[in-house]
């Protein structure tokens, strides 16, 4: 928030890493009884090992998928280490080379800190129901309620407008003949009209809708009908809400809505069911049903299980015996 999401984004941060090492140190620290020294010294020794480029995003590449991790192993790493009495610089957001002025030029360090012990940013988290960037979730959430209300169906799809605010546009719609023709996985979670055209021929985006959307011939034809544009309506909404419109044309009529709050927002959240039902999607592979239905269990209720070690072990991949 104070850096300001747009301004790091056009320098190239991924802000789920460079953001996240310190979120890692601050619960890291707490856990570890640190005091006020040794979690601005751990602070100081983030600032040197924040890190994560969008570059993943011009060839498909795996490393956004390391960044969540790399950014809780290193801050948990940079907690211990100022634990242990190593030294980092004070000053590691708003000094002269810190983290403010650094990673964004028009930081607001404000933000940073305001109602600090008063309000809790985490209770505003959301949480994303497809597999893609979220971005593109408020126009998928617009679709399907087009597809629910108008029985629109792919087949009718003439074309569709996808309204989005500058900021999104930039990561999910730009360069148009790219986001036209994903190829990798990483290529069609940031791309509007691959998720878009999947949302119209499935009713949903799940994450094995990738490896068989992406070489079809049908879904990628109908990319070619989406097109994004940077709609005033969903502008004004941007950044207190990642908003989205559809427009649907059809032989029979046009249909539009504009999704102000996606699903899983605070204020939109998923139901329990929702919440197992993407985690059985997910892990059932390799858990079975019986095991993704155990383990479930056991994270839902994780302040009265005896210990993590047992909770991590029922997460374990069953083993299949070998024909």
């Amino acid at each position: 928030m104070a850096l300001g999401p747009s301004d790091h984004y056009d320098r190239g941060y991924h802000p789920t890493a460079t953001c996240g090492i310190f979120g890692a140190v601050a619960a890291a620290g707490k856990l570890l009884g640190m005091d006020a020294d040794q979690i601005e010294s751990a602070f100081g020794i983030a600032l040197s090992q924040s890190a994560g480029s969008m570059q993943f995003l011009a060839d498909g590449a795996w490393t956004k998928r390391s960044h969540v991790g790399q950014a809780a192993q290193n801050g948990l790493m940079c907690a211990v280490l100022a634990k242990e009495g190593f030294k980092g610089p004070k000053e590691a957001f708003e000094g002269q080379w810190g983290f403010l002025h650094a990673y964004a030029p028009n930081a607001d360090p404000s933000k940073a800190d305001a109602a600090l012990g008063e309000n809790w940013e985490t209770m505003r988290l959301a949480v994303k129901p497809y597999p893609s960037c979220r971005y593109t979730h408020a126009a998928m959430d617009a679709l399907k309620q087009i597809m629910r209300d108008e029985g629109v169906t792919a087949d009718e799809v003439e074309s569709v407008e996808i309204g989005l605010p500058m900021t999104g546009m930039k990561i999910v719609s730009f360069p148009e003949e790219a986001k036209h023709n994903p190829e990798s996985v990483v290529d069609g979670q940031f791309s509007m009209p691959f998720c878009a055209a999947v949302v119209l021929r499935e009713g949903d985006m799940l994450w094995d809708h990738y490896a068989i959307h992406l070489k079809d011939p049908e879904t990628l034809a109908l990319t070619k009908k989406i097109t994004c544009v940077n709609d005033p309506e969903v502008e004004a909404l941007f950044p207190e809400n990642m908003s989205g419109k559809a427009t649907v044309k059809t032989a029979r009529g046009t249909f539009s809505v504009l999704v102000d709050m996606p699903k899983g927002e605070p204020a939109n959240f998923m139901t329990v069911e929702e919440f197992r039902g993407k985690f059985s999607g997910l892990a059932a592979p390799y858990l079975g049903d019986d095991g993704v239905e155990r383990f479930a269990d056991m994270i839902m209720g994780l302040e009265a299980q005896n210990s993590v070690s047992s909770v991590l072990a029922a997460g374990k991949p069953q083993m299949v015996a070998a024909e």
